[in-house]
């Protein structure tokens, strides 16, 4: 690697960007969205879950505020509650004593999810009745408070925060008053509650306000401290996960339904508004402030990821996406290794968020490789474009239609770079016999149109083959089979066999032209071996040209000079080469020949000119 290139490279500092104090920045509020969305998705995938025991809900929903219509006046008379139950509000003496009768019943403790911040508006008594109901349970009260923002105008914010005022009469009388809970709960871009406030957030917002504050209603009601980090509320599934009665089956309950549990009293209805979304689809406050107890009670909140595991994992995603995509060698590699490393993020998020309950910067770690993949793809695909057009320039005309296509959708590199790569592959080398004499007697003209005529018939032959039409050198023609693209040694050596054949019969029938026309026939030299070589483009930077030279090409080469000595046979070829082909071919061996230049001699063997040559299909 040479360095990431700025482009590519940019978009692996988003990780960063999750951190504090850049988590504030629009680019980290926008990571945060996402990972509020993937959240939610998650919750959707995991599906409800066992809601924890300790926690239930004394529901104020409908048939509670309409039990005029559920009851006859004298069924109504049976119960006092009943008798007091009606359109909201109630009077605050109905709350105490639901609250009071579940005390009584072996509650552990009552959650009230009502602001009771201004005086009763049934009067003085009903907040005095309220008091006094309680007065026994006031250690096992927890209370509302609100915080409520208003805009007045553009730009404008002013925060207020609403506090029981009953507690103040409680201290004005020297007694120790109830707990008092925030009803606060912290909200995602999308508008869904994710988290109960932590200290940091508290600081921020109520700074300004007197203490002692009250704390985040969950911590209140669990008697704990109340941490600096917000704590993801582990939603348990839809409305009804949490085990719930309605406030007017409180007489007809059984009391051990209610012993050792928390109990949240609160509207339930839509029509009393208070309605948040949450994963699970809209809920009313109440089941989100219950959910929210549970959390803490149970110790199953989502807990953010500490922030220097956070930064070290942060940092160790930049460095292995970096790493990985510079080594890539195509735009699909790239893009297939960017989807892997988000994937396997997200994979590490979900088992992180699913079995220890831990939220980790999940968009932040699994946007940035894919996103750095796209644009290293992009600029990887612009040159293979380019690459491919000098293929296609290069090999349009020298091999089959197929092969190039397949060769276009994916080429190796070397196939473009001038330094080439080793390779094995058949090389065949043909030449005319006689040609100097027949150029001697035919005019310029008649002899470049008879050679286009000779190259056409046995290029087409090497062509249909799969072979790859290298170079034409006077007379002679060079081609392989193997490159650039192999498809076995024992298949190119059978290709280059039959373009063999092919060339043979495409020569007879060019021959019956040449007699048509006056003309002297045309006989051909052929030479066949197959070694390695090294192939790629060979030139200048104003000329390159594909091609393989090696060892390889010179046997080939001196193989189809060698027919000089043999000229009752028109394909010699090696020893080497015709192992790989079918052992009842009529090839006779001619012993072992010293070639020019080779240093030791080798096996060879050549089919005559007037025997036939057929493979089986």
């Amino acid at each position: 690697m040479r360095g990431v290139p700025p482009l590519w490279g940019l978009p692996l500092v988003l990780p960063l960007l999750a951190l504090p104090p850049l988590a504030s920045s629009p680019v980290g509020r926008g990571l945060s969205a996402v990972d509020a969305q993937l959240e939610a998705l998650a919750f959707q995938l995991r599906g409800a879950r066992p809601a924890p025991e300790q926690v239930v809900i004394l529901a104020i929903d409908s048939p509670s505020l309409t039990l005029d219509q559920l009851l006859t006046p004298e069924e109504r008379q049976a119960s006092p509650l009943w008798r007091d139950m009606g359109p909201w509000p109630w009077p605050r003496a109905l709350q105490a004593e639901l609250a009071a009768q579940l005390l009584e019943r072996g509650a552990r403790q009552v959650v009230l999810n009502v602001v009771l911040a201004e005086p009763s508006r049934y009067g003085p008594s009903d907040d005095a009745t309220f008091r006094r109901r309680l007065e026994p349970w006031r250690s096992q009260l927890v209370l509302a408070a609100g915080w409520t923002v208003e805009r007045p105008a553009p730009g404008l914010a002013m925060g207020s925060l609403r506090r029981p005022s009953l507690v103040e009469d409680w201290a004005i009388a020297g007694l120790p008053p109830p707990r008092e809970g925030l009803t606060t709960v912290l909200q995602s871009p999308q508008g869904v509650a994710t988290a109960i406030p932590g200290a940091a957030w508290m600081e921020d917002h109520l700074g300004g306000f007197q203490s002692p504050l009250p704390p985040p209603l969950a911590y209140a009601a669990a008697r704990r401290p109340v941490p600096r980090a917000p704590l993801g509320i582990n939603y348990p599934g839809p409305v009804g996960s949490i085990r719930r009665l309605s406030a007017w089956q409180l007489p007809q309950a059984d009391p051990a339904f209610w012993r050792d549990r928390t109990v949240v009293i609160g509207a339930t209805t839509a029509g009393l508004g208070d309605q948040l979304e949450t994963p699970f689809g809209p809920q009313s406050g109440t089941d989100v402030q219950a959910a929210a107890i549970a959390s803490v009670l149970s110790d199953q909140g989502l807990r953010p990821l500490p922030v220097p595991l956070a930064a070290a994992w942060l940092l160790l995603t930049v460095a292995i996406s970096a790493l990985a995509l510079a080594r890539s060698g195509s735009s699909q590699r790239s893009l297939l290794l960017g989807a892997g490393l988000s994937v396997a993020t997200l994979c590490l998020s979900a088992l992180l968020w699913g079995l220890l309950l831990v939220r980790s910067p999940a968009s932040a770690l699994a946007l940035p490789p894919i996103l750095a993949a796209g644009l290293r793809a992009a600029g990887q695909a612009s040159r293979e474009q380019r690459q491919r057009a000098v293929l296609q320039k290069l090999l349009a005309s020298r091999l089959d239609p197929a092969l190039l296509d397949e060769i276009l959708r994916d080429p190796a590199p070397f196939w473009t770079q001038a330094q080439g790569a080793r390779c094995r592959c058949v090389v065949l080398f043909s030449d005319l016999e006689g040609f100097t004499a027949l150029s001697s007697r035919l005019e310029p003209a008649a002899l470049f149109a008879l050679l286009n005529r000779y190259f056409d018939a046995i290029g087409a032959a090497v062509v249909a083959e799969g072979g790859l039409l290298d170079k034409y050198i006077g007379d002679a023609l060079m081609a392989e089979f193997g490159v650039p693209r192999s498809r076995g040694d024992q298949q190119e050596a059978l290709a280059a066999l039959r373009a063999v054949i092919g060339m043979r019969g495409r020569l007879a029938a060019l021959n019956q032209e040449l007699a048509a026309e006056g003309l002297p026939p045309l006989r051909q030299r052929l030479g066949l071996h197959i070694g390695e070589v090294m192939a790629g483009n060979l030139g200048s930077q104003r000329h390159l040209e594909f091609t393989v030279v090696g060892a390889a090409v010179n046997v080939a080469s001196r193989l189809e000079a060698l027919g000089h000595a043999f000229p009752d046979y028109d394909l010699l070829l090696s020893g080497e080469l015709l192992a790989l082909l079918p052992t009842d071919l009529p090839f006779k061996s001619l012993g072992e020949q010293c070639l020019r230049g080779w240093p030791e001699p080798i096996a060879v063997y050549g089919l005559e000119r007037d025997v036939s040559l057929q493979l089986s299909p």
